[in-house]
Formats: C-alpha cells, sequence, structure tokens
C-alpha cells in the first residue's frame, strides 16, 4: 500500500511540476546570468519598416573552445523548459542555433526572448524585449536560410533592416 501511494505521489508531482512553466523573463536572467555574460541594452531594434522590439536588454558571450560545450548545454537546456508554444521561430543546423520566443505580457504588448548560439566560434547571446502582434508576426513569417556557413533569419525582403539573426562562419 506504501508503494502505491508513493508512486500516486510521484505521478502528481511530476504532472504538477509540468505546469512550473519557465517564463521568457526567467529564461533570459538564467541565460544572462552565466559567468562571462556581458549586458547592454539598446531602446529599440527594427524588425518590419512599422515595427520594433523595445526596452532591449541583451547578454552575449564570446567563449573558449573549453567553454563552449557547457554554455551549448545551458543553452538547449534552458530552451528545452519554454513552453513549446511560446516559439516564434527557430532553426538549428547543428552548429549554429537560434530561437525566438513570444508570450503576451498584456495590453497589445508582447515579451520576446531571441536565443542565439555558433558551436564554432564560440559565440552566444540571448535578448529580451518588448514588441506588439505585428512585430510578432513580422518575426513568425521571417525566411530562414541555413547551410554549413550560416544560419540567417529575414524579417521581411522590404525591411530597412534584413538581416534579424546572422551567424557567419
Amino acid at each position: 500500500m506504501k508503494k502505491l501511494f508513493l508512486s500516486i505521489v510521484a505521478i502528481a508531482a511530476t504532472s504538477f511540476a509540468s505546469f512550473a512553466d519557465t517564463t521568457l523573463s526567467e529564461a533570459y536572467n538564467a541565460l544572462a546570468g552565466l559567468s562571462g555574460m556581458s549586458e547592454k541594452t539598446v531602446s529599440s531594434i527594427q524588425v518590419s519598416p512599422n515595427t520594433s522590439i523595445k526596452n532591449v536588454k541583451t547578454a552575449a558571450v564570446s567563449s573558449s573552445d573549453a567553454n563552449v560545450q557547457e554554455y551549448r548545454d545551458k543553452f538547449i537546456y534552458m530552451m528545452e523548459n519554454i513552453p513549446v508554444r511560446h516559439m516564434v521561430i527557430g532553426a538549428n543546423n547543428q552548429r549554429e542555433l537560434a530561437a525566438v520566443y513570444s508570450a503576451p505580457a498584456g495590453g497589445g504588448v508582447y515579451n520576446v526572448l531571441i536565443v542565439t548560439g555558433n558551436t564554432l566560434d564560440g559565440n552566444f547571446s540571448v535578448s529580451y524585449g518588448q514588441t506588439n502582434k505585428a512585430g510578432v508576426n513580422a518575426i513568425r513569417n521571417s525566411q530562414v536560410t541555413m547551410d554549413s556557413q550560416a544560419l540567417v533569419l529575414t524579417t521581411s525582403p522590404d525591411s530597412s533592416t534584413p538581416h534579424f539573426v546572422s551567424m557567419n562562419n
């Protein structure tokens, strides 16, 4: 009877744990807080001719060969803990990764998390900001181009800032 009770408790705990989603803000703070990450802020980044991401915080690191695996693992772990329903677009070619997540914050505002990583040169970054529905749609409708040398997300052909995320070898 004890084993049955413990099994039920374990199943219930596992089920309730799935409701404890990592928020985009928590994900940013966890990744930005990694050793070696340096942070800066930008007032806005244009993602289409009439839309931008505002209040952007970005943390980045250029890691040594010894630390690339550690950063990669921590970035992937965090990405796996963000609910997939928040992923707007993502790409991975086994060397570079880029993903954009968005979640409503209320009042027509959406929080946006951008995660990039490159295991070849050790560059990893995470950005967090706010946009509106049009900004989320511009990102969602991005064109993704990947090959062995680069991973590029282009928000729109008519955008004055065509490369939203670009990582070249």
